[in-house]
């Protein structure tokens, strides 16, 4: 045999015991079409941005998320005044 056959014979029989039974059967798995559906769900032309597709939950956390992000801006304003205009002490 030469080395081209041999090396042919190899990939041949690496294809073979790398293949898997559920790739080639037609059954497909539960947690496939579960993950199917949520794609769907999330793909759907609602006009919703894809943050707030997951329903009440994810409205929720982005309102939280808008309020502290908002409150933490204001705490800088207030810091950068404070340290602009130091109280002066009377002595």
């Amino acid at each position: 045999m030469s080395a081209s056959n041999v090396a042919r014979l190899m990939l041949q029989n690496s294809r073979q015991f790398s293949r898997t039974s559920a790739a080639s059967s037609a059954e497909v798995a539960e947690g496939y079409k579960q993950l199917k559906h949520i794609q769907a769900k999330f793909q759907k032309p609602d006009g919703k941005p894809v943050f707030l597709k997951g329903g009440a939950a994810d409205s929720i956390l982005f309102g939280l998320t808008a309020v502290l992000c908002v409150v933490g801006i204001a705490g800088m304003g207030k810091l950068m005044f404070e340290l602009s205009y130091p109280q002066k002490n009377d002595e």
